[in-house]
C-alpha cells in the first residue's frame, strides 16, 4: 500500500473542500477533479482508471498537445511543495511505460493550481505525477471512496525518455490533476487554440503570413508566353490572361496551378487558343494585341492576392 497521510509527510492539515477544474471550450479535458489529501515518498503515481461518475477520461483520448494542467489540493501553505506532470506511453510489455514528456515543476498552494505547458501527446497516453517537498521525492494523490479510481505506482522519479515498470496498482486512489488537450492540425507541437495562431501550417505559430505575388516578366514564344513570378510565402498560384480580339470577342489563356515557394522563380506557360492564333495571323507585324495577365495566390487561410502585368503580342501576317 502506498497510502500515507499528507499531514504526516509535510506537516499539513487535511481538508476536504472540492475545487472543480473549469474545462476550456472546444478542448478535451482529461484526468480527475478529486482533491489531493495524501502523499507518498519516493514514488511516481500513474492514473490508470476513473471510477463511475467522473466526467473526464483517465487517458488521452486523441492526439494533440497538453497546453494546461491543474492540480487540486487541500489547504496548504505555498512554497513547500512542487509537483510535475508526466506523460507515459505504454510500450506493449505488461505494466511497462515510457516517459514521453513532462512539465516544468509547479509550485503548489492550497486549492486549485493552474499551469501552462506544452507537451505533445498521442491517443492512449497516460498521465502521472511526481514531486518534491522538504528535499524529498513526494507525490500527492487523492484517497477516494470510489473503487473504480485506480493508479499504478513507479519507484522514484523516472525522467523523460526512461522506461519503467509499475510495481503495483491500487484502487480508491487517484491523481488530483486535469489536463487540457488541444488539437494540433499541423503537427508542429503547439496547441491550435491557445498556442498556434496559424494551425494551417507548421512554418509559423504567429499570424499566418500574407502572401505577396510578383509577376515579374514575360517570355514570348510562338504560340505561347511564359510568365515568371515569385511569392513571399509558399502558396498555390494560378496565372490567367485575356486578349481582346475585336468586335466584342475575347480569348482566354490559362495555365496549370502550381505551388510556388519563396526564393524560387516559377514559370507558368500560357498557350494561345486557336482563335488567338488565327487573329494574330490576320494582323500585320506592325499591329499587335494586348495580353492582360493576372497572377493569383491564395494563402493558408484563404486570403487572395493578385498581381497584374501587360504585354503586346505582335501580328504574324507575312508581307
Amino acid at each position: 500500500m502506498i497510502k500515507r497521510s499528507l499531514a504526516a509527510t509535510i506537516g499539513l492539515a487535511v481538508a476536504l473542500a472540492l475545487f472543480a477544474a473549469q474545462p476550456a471550450a472546444a478542448a478535451t479535458q482529461v484526468g480527475n477533479q478529486c482533491v489531493g489529501n495524501s502523499s507518498a515518498e519516493n514514488a511516481t503515481i500513474l492514473s490508470t482508471a476513473n471510477g463511475p461518475g467522473n466526467p473526464f477520461p483517465a487517458t488521452i483520448p486523441s492526439s494533440g498537445v497538453v497546453t494546461r494542467w491543474t492540480f487540486n489540493i487541500v489547504p496548504i501553505p505555498a512554497g513547500i511543495l512542487s509537483q510535475t506532470l508526466k506523460i507515459f506511453r505504454p510500450t506493449g510489455a505488461p505494466s511497462q511505460f515510457q516517459v514521453v514528456g513532462e512539465s516544468s515543476p509547479g509550485s503548489i498552494a492550497g486549492g486549485l493550481n493552474t499551469f501552462s505547458t506544452r507537451i505533445p501527446v498521442q491517443a492512449g497516453d497516460y498521465l502521472g505525477t511526481s514531486g518534491t517537498a522538504t528535499g524529498k521525492v513526494v507525490t500527492v494523490y487523492c484517497e477516494t471512496p470510489n473503487p473504480g479510481d485506480r493508479v499504478g505506482v513507479f519507484p522514484g522519479n523516472p525522467t523523460t525518455g526512461g522506461t519503467v515498470s509499475s510495481i503495483g496498482e491500487e484502487g480508491e486512489l487517484q491523481n488530483p490533476i486535469t489536463l487540457t488537450v488541444e488539437a494540433d492540425a499541423d503537427n508542429d507541437g503547439f496547441g491550435d487554440e491557445t498556442q498556434d495562431k496559424c494551425p494551417q501550417s507548421a512554418v509559423s505559430q504567429g499570424d499566418c503570413p500574407t502572401v505577396a505575388v510578383d509577376a515579374a516578366s514575360v517570355i514570348k514564344r510562338k504560340g505561347s508566353v511564359v510568365v515568371l513570378l515569385t511569392t513571399t510565402a509558399s502558396a498555390p498560384v494560378k496565372v490567367a490572361g485575356t486578349v481582346n480580339l475585336g468586335k466584342g470577342k475575347k480569348a482566354k489563356l490559362g495555365s496549370k496551378a502550381q505551388t510556388v515557394v519563396p526564393g524560387k522563380v516559377s514559370r507558368f506557360t500560357l498557350k494561345f487558343p486557336k482563335k488567338l492564333k488565327k487573329r494574330l495571323e490576320e494582323l500585320s507585324r506592325k499591329q499587335s494585341l494586348r495580353l492582360n495577365i493576372t497572377a493569383t495566390a491564395t494563402d493558408l487561410i484563404g486570403r487572395v492576392t493578385t498581381d497584374k502585368l501587360k504585354t503586346r503580342l505582335k501580328g504574324q501576317a507575312s508581307g
